[in-house]
């Protein structure tokens, strides 16, 4: 015999069964449109001894550990961070947890919010032209237009939503961990029903 607070549990642990199998489902659609990899670095002259081996790619594009490197042009550091906006941004929606910091996405032109007045980000839906109190910094790279120190911070307040995700999520990470690292596995973790923060069996 079910009691009436029985049935009701049972209820919600249904319906938080079909809502995190959608979640992974449409996490599924995300991981075939950018899907992240880490590629070797194939290099034709004798490298310095701490030249990077591998790098990771989001949808075939690198991500280098240096952002500024001259190895990669302007173009492609621009539009694989756009990616990342993208990628970012989706995965908040998807797993309904609110970012930090409002990012702009507006693919090789993409930027980041933050609220100077708080110290922190607006959470609310935003246009591209931020109010007064709110600093814009870039997260697209263009050689004597946008200044290194900004795109630094852009990509602190980047990885500090990538960070607030994974740990809401009860995912385990280290910060040193390269941004797209964190993502994969933030992904995976709860493509393949094993976050902890899910209660019940969605594989």
């Amino acid at each position: 015999y079910f009691t009436p607070q029985k049935k009701q549990r049972t209820h919600l642990f249904r319906s938080e069964f079909r809502l995190e199998a959608h979640r992974i489902h449409l996490l599924q659609q995300l991981q075939l449109i950018f899907p992240i990899k880490l590629v070797t670095i194939h290099v034709s002259a004798n490298p310095p001894d701490d030249y990077p081996q591998h790098q990771y790619t989001i949808a075939g594009l690198p991500l280098p550990e240096d952002i500024h490197t001259l190895a990669i042009t302007d173009d492609q550091v621009s539009t694989t961070l756009g990616f990342l906006c993208h990628f970012v941004a989706l995965m908040s929606k998807y797993l309904a947890i609110p970012l930090r910091y409002t990012v702009v996405c507006k693919w090789s032109r993409s930027a980041i919010l933050f609220d100077s007045t708080s110290g922190r980000g607006n959470n609310s839906a935003s246009s591209s032209s931020p109010s007064w109190g709110k600093v814009v910094y870039p997260l697209f790279r263009e050689r004597g237009a946008i200044d290194r120190e900004q795109l630094d911070y852009g990509l602190v307040l980047l990885e500090r939503n990538v960070d607030c995700l994974l740990r809401t999520r009860g995912v385990g990470f280290r910060h040193t961990w390269n941004v797209l690292a964190k993502m994969d596995k933030l992904l995976m973790q709860v493509i393949e029903g094993e976050d902890p923060s899910f209660g019940g069996n969605a594989g």
